[in-house]
């Protein structure tokens, strides 16, 4: 990559994670290349990837990834000197939460769109996509609790567009009950009509 060359990020229109990273890339007006690949993604992605995923950022001489370590990346490149988007121990936590919730809702999806059923004896002793729908559930609930003073800035903060991002994913893809949680339908419907939303928007399946 050339000294002169701009970041990219590889991204997939659907990925809520990526999403997350393409609205801090406007919201903060990185200067970033956007690169979009094919879902489901080609075998040669895990030289990018060795996970398999996206979104990964490419800088000068490296490849950063998962989207937390990207996050952190953008927010180091932004231009202007701000105010912390993160407090160091409380929001990381916070954000590693919804990023989790979100892991916990394609793995759910993915497994319901490839039709994947039981075909033998279950020895783990629980269900794992029943399993995955308990911690989706359970991660709401704690993220509901801070709610009242992590997600309700001024402003809009990481966590808040990663919550947005993954909420919205679900309602696209696979939905689920989660805006009887007045706080985080606030939160979100507080977002969906920014112009980093809109822009970034999936198409539908």
């Amino acid at each position: 990559m050339d000294k002169l060359d701009p970041a990219k990020l590889y991204y997939i229109d659907a990925s809520p994670f990526a999403r997350l990273c393409r609205i801090l890339i406007d919201e903060w007006q990185v200067p970033v290349h956007l690169v979009e690949v094919p879902f489901p993604l080609p075998d040669t992605f895990f030289e990018i990837n060795p996970m398999g995923q996206v979104p990964v950022l490419e800088t000068i001489g490296e490849m950063i990834f998962p989207t937390a370590q990207i996050v952190e990346q953008l927010w180091a490149m932004t231009i202007e000197a701000r105010e912390p988007y993160l407090d160091p121990l409380a929001d990381r936590q916070l954000l590693t939460v919804i990023l989790g919730l979100g892991n916990f809702l394609v793995l759910g999806n993915q497994q319901a769109r490839a039709g994947l059923e039981q075909t033998g004896e279950n020895k783990l002793g629980f269900n794992p996509a029943e399993r995955h729908q308990m911690r989706v559930q359970k991660c709401l609930d704690w993220i509901d609790t801070r709610a009242q003073t992590w997600l309700t800035g001024d402003e809009p903060n990481v966590c808040d567009y990663a919550l947005a991002c993954i909420l919205l994913y679900s309602d696209a893809r696979r939905p689920i009950e989660w805006r009887n949680r007045v706080k985080l339908a606030k939160i979100v419907d507080g977002l969906r009509e920014r112009p980093s939303f809109t822009a970034t928007a999936p198409a539908p399946l």
